[in-house]
């Protein structure tokens, strides 16, 4: 019980980890993804807004793919969890049995 527990905890802090920084960086493409917005829409030259716009399809192609790394992690914790649970039930249906290894025979003399 007390090491499902502790395996358990670091799935956790591993998933708990992993997520906030996947979450961190998506946090941090979206404000770019407004700055690049601005930036476009304040643009004088029509050069200049399709460098912008170039940049911001930029930035949401790889806020994309960080939501897709997102799930993929959430799937992978689910499966570790699911594999931890499953190798704690075949612990639970082993059956110990007790047999002989060898025999020590005692003779006293006289």
């Amino acid at each position: 019980m007390k090491h499902f527990d502790e395996e358990v905890l670091k799935l956790d802090h591993w998933s708990d980890d992993l997520k906030q920084g996947l979450e961190r960086e998506i946090k941090e493409l979206d404000r770019q993804i407004r700055e690049a917005r601005k930036v476009a829409s304040l643009a004088a030259s029509l050069n200049d807004k399709l460098e912008a716009q170039k940049l911001i399809r930029s930035l949401e192609s790889t806020r994309k793919d960080q939501r897709k790394r997102l799930f993929d992690a959430q799937d992978e914790i689910d499966t570790r969890r699911d594999e931890l649970i499953a190798s704690i039930e075949v612990q639970l249906d082993q059956k110990k049995t007790i047999s002989p290894v060898f025999t020590i025979r005692w003779r006293l003399g006289a």
